[in-house]
């Protein structure tokens, strides 16, 4: 039997790409997205459950339905000028929404998720960026992924 994937974002570009990735390895997709800046057409490789990652209960009841093996979570906002002139709209959707799936993969027993962080978690750097290069994020943006990925660390 397949392995399922439950893709959060799948209907945006970074999250649609991964979802046909893991449709060729021979996982059965489902897609989480609210389609606000995703879109109905990307989404190919399985159905789509519309909703958003800031609604728990929803995202509980899809997780308890669908029973994937693994979340992968590409449903954040990423622009970094917009995270600068608007920062609570990406604290809102990014940490929130991360906390919000945390939260609801806990409640339906779901471990595995594959998250789709950032270099903007680094900052600048003069040096080659690898896992030891200290995070420090220069604008909103990386600053939620950099959050995010300790919220993620904490929960497992």
């Amino acid at each position: 039997m397949p392995r399922t994937v439950f893709v959060t974002g799948g209907a945006g570009y970074v999250g649609s790409h991964c979802a046909k990735a893991f449709a060729r390895a021979g996982w059965q997709v489902v897609t989480y997205d609210n389609l606000s800046r995703g879109h109905r057409d990307l989404v190919k490789w399985g159905p789509l459950i519309e909703g958003d990652i800031l609604d728990t209960d929803h995202l509980r009841q899809s997780l308890d339905e669908v029973r994937p093996d693994a979340v992968a979570h590409f449903a954040a906002f990423a622009y970094v000028a917009e995270s600068m002139s608007d920062p609570g709209l990406y604290y809102r959707n990014n940490v929130s929404g991360t906390l919000s799936l945390l939260d609801a993969m806990q409640a339906a027993n779901v471990s595995q998720l594959v998250f789709s962080s950032s270099c903007a978690t680094y900052g600048i750097s003069d040096d080659l960026i690898t896992e030891e290069t200290p995070q420090n994020p220069i604008n909103p943006y990386g600053e939620t992924k950099k959050i995010c990925e300790q919220m993620i660390l904490d929960y497992g």
